[in-house]
């Protein structure tokens, strides 16, 4: 039975993930929660790291020290810098870090090139829109659309997330076979009703909740994130379930 760890970075994510296996239980890897379950010839790992490079690198090491692994995945939603439909599922062929997480960490990590066509099958007979291609991995929200066209045109990349990098770094130290899967939660063109970069700080949230009560337009796009990441999720279910059980 392969061992699969999925990395997701908050717990909407984890969810998404785990209603595609059956849940046998929940266990703690050094100071991570994971739930493990089965999905076809598969034991699968869903372990919430937290956001940002900093965070799923500290995880991703210490979970992929205890066993012996078979596939690692960078997992849940991302934002699209090519056009695309909320849902549609992004697989990374190989992921740009556009931060320093060690002075070890290699510039570009690749992803398993056999296991980007399983993924993309998988997708095709669920009738998901996938694409590959390079994602990019950067450290805090990018919430304006500005933003995000700029890094597109630096990168060429296809999506965009905060984990993936690091993800796919501990996985090169220990040569374990990488994968980025991901749906679209946010679009190039669009901003975030919110810098969300404040909510990562220690006592931000305050200060989030009083943009919002001053500016009630906010709340709108809010309402329009949190459809929009229903859909990703429901997706990446749908896609996840595929993808696990062809990996028999």
């Amino acid at each position: 039975m392969k061992r699969v760890g999925v990395f997701t970075a908050t717990r909407w994510e984890r969810r998404a993930v785990t209603k595609a296996i059956l849940i046998e239980e929940q266990i703690r890897i050094g100071h991570s929660v994971c739930v493990v379950g089965r999905r076809g010839a598969c034991r699968v790992y869903v372990v919430q790291t937290g956001i940002g490079p900093v965070n799923a690198a500290t995880v991703c090491r210490e979970v992929l020290a205890t066993h012996s692994w078979d596939l690692a995945i960078s997992s849940g939603f991302a934002c699209a810098l090519t056009p695309s439909l909320i849902g549609d599922v992004l697989i990374g062929t190989e992921v740009v870090p556009r931060h320093e997480l060690d002075s070890s960490s290699p510039r570009d990590i690749s992803c398993s090139p056999d296991l980007n066509q399983t993924a993309l099958q998988a997708a095709r007979r669920v009738g998901i829109t996938a694409r590959p291609g390079r994602f990019v991995t950067v450290a805090e929200v990018l919430w304006l659309a500005e933003q995000k066209r700029r890094i597109a045109a630096e990168t060429s990349a296809l999506g965009l997330d905060m984990e993936s990098a690091a993800v796919g770094s501990a996985a090169a130290e220990r040569q374990i076979p990488f994968l980025i899967t991901r749906t679209v939660s946010d679009l190039l063109d669009e901003d975030l009703p919110l810098d969300f970069n404040q909510f990562l700080q220690a006592g931000g949230w305050p200060g989030g909740v009083r943009q919002v009560l001053r500016e009630p337009s906010r709340l709108a796009g809010l309402i329009r994130l949190g459809r929009q990441s229903r859909r990703a999720a429901g997706h990446l279910t749908t896609f996840m379930e595929s993808f696990l059980e062809s990996l028999a």
